[in-house]
């Protein structure tokens, strides 16, 4: 019984391993190439509105993505929403060390984040997103 299992786990083995390399070549490396990220940096000294935009060439969005990382004094309200203002999120961050991910349903090839804190917070956000599309 040992003989047979060894060539059949074998098998299978490279089969699995044929598998994730087909997947990762036709659907994980194109997702990322054909979705950029972009990065923009915000100091919480006052509030902040900020306009964020997919690539030109990007069709058919259907997501958002943030990553957002730094340091506040205080708490970090962020709103976001489309131009039509149908579509609006509501984030909070905790004071301290922010390191937050976030994924949002998007129709919308541009995004407008208001940044809100209060009086006399110091820190910086660096907000990191990227609008999905599969093509």
């Amino acid at each position: 019984m040992k003989s047979k299992l060894t060539p059949i786990t074998l098998i299978i083995t490279a089969l699995l391993i044929v598998l994730g390399y087909v997947a990762y070549t036709n659907y994980i490396v194109p997702f990322y190439e054909n979705n950029r990220q972009f990065t923009k940096n915000v100091d919480l000294s006052s509030n902040k509105s900020l306009i964020l935009g997919a690539d030109k060439t990007q069709k058919n969005i259907n997501g958002l993505e943030f990553e957002i990382t730094g340091t506040s004094t205080n708490n970090v309200s962020l709103v976001v929403y489309d131009a039509s203002k149908q579509n609006v999120q509501s984030i909070q961050l905790k004071k301290g060390e922010i390191d937050h991910v976030n994924m949002l349903n998007w129709a919308s090839d541009t995004c407008f984040l208001d940044v809100s804190t209060p009086e006399n917070t110091k820190g910086k956000l660096a907000i990191k997103y990227r609008f999905v599309s599969l093509k």
